[in-house]
């Protein structure tokens, strides 16, 4: 008999864990989703050209203004046309250049106008980003180790030397943080102006040390794992506004133009 009961208690026990197994809730499947891994997605020789372009652009080889040839790019990257125009399509779409008629292609302008109307859009993108993952308890320990993956990628990159590969790290770091927010439509906004976000991160390292970028970085996620979302607000404006434009762009794309004229 007392055999029979604890098999009839033990089967109780495994219903109810079945039960609650079966009727976890969403966001739990959501998070383990953001854990698991991704399919590699095949990279096409237009994903190179973007690339290429992006690369050249956060390094300063083409300068903001510039104008972009199809043919000079067939030549540098041995490619046809066909890639290269969907990669130039697919950038303009972007902001990262522009066509116009008797112009021709130019890569986009980074006017002291232009910067401060793309951190218009962008703080309250990012706060409204920290606001609601801070709401949601979304800046706990798994979010805080994906930050801070993303720092060390910050690290790498300056251990490198490769200027594109630590923008390229600093635009993840911030679309990790909009993720957060659990909300696609503000992350697909943040995506329209990364890109240009990449090029302008990558000539703010002509005039910034990459250690103070890092330590900028470092001091985001500490506020935000803090939970203060005033502060949070507040750190969010300091990091994308008041820091950003102590980078002189125009004296760097001067001095780069320069020099660039002096070894033709």
């Amino acid at each position: 008999m007392v055999t029979k009961q604890m098999m009839k208690k033990t089967q109780g026990k495994q219903a109810v864990a079945k039960t609650d197994l079966e009727t976890a809730p969403i966001t739990q499947q959501a998070e383990q989703a953001d854990n698991a891994w991704q399919p590699a997605r095949p990279r096409t020789l237009v994903d190179h050209a973007v690339d290429a372009i992006l690369s050249a652009a956060s390094r300063g080889l083409i300068l903001p203004g510039d104008r972009i040839s199809e043919p000079d790019l067939v030549q540098r990257l041995g490619m046809s046309r066909v890639p290269i125009r969907e990669a130039l399509r697919i950038l303009e779409s972007q902001g990262i250049v522009s066509s116009e008629p008797y112009k021709g292609i130019r890569l986009m302008d980074i006017s002291q106008q232009r910067l401060e109307q793309i951190i218009d859009v962008r703080i309250p993108l990012e706060t409204l980003a920290c606001q609601r993952a801070i709401e949601l308890g979304h800046n706990g320990s798994a979010q805080i180790a994906r930050l801070n993956a993303s720092v060390e990628e910050l690290v790498l990159m300056q251990q490198r030397g490769d200027v594109y590969g630590f923008a390229s790290a600093d635009t993840e770091f911030h679309r990790v943080l909009c993720s957060f927010a659990n909300n696609p439509v503000l992350s697909k906004l943040w995506e329209s102006i990364a890109r240009q976000l990449t090029v302008i991160f990558g000539l703010s390292t002509m005039g910034k040390s990459m250690e103070a970028i890092i330590e900028e970085h470092r001091q985001l996620v500490r506020v935000f794992a803090a939970g203060d979302i005033n502060q949070m607000l507040r750190e969010i404006e300091l990091h994308v506004r008041v820091q950003a434009l102590d980078v002189d762009y125009q004296k760097i794309i001067a001095e780069r133009r320069r020099a660039a004229s002096q070894t033709a």
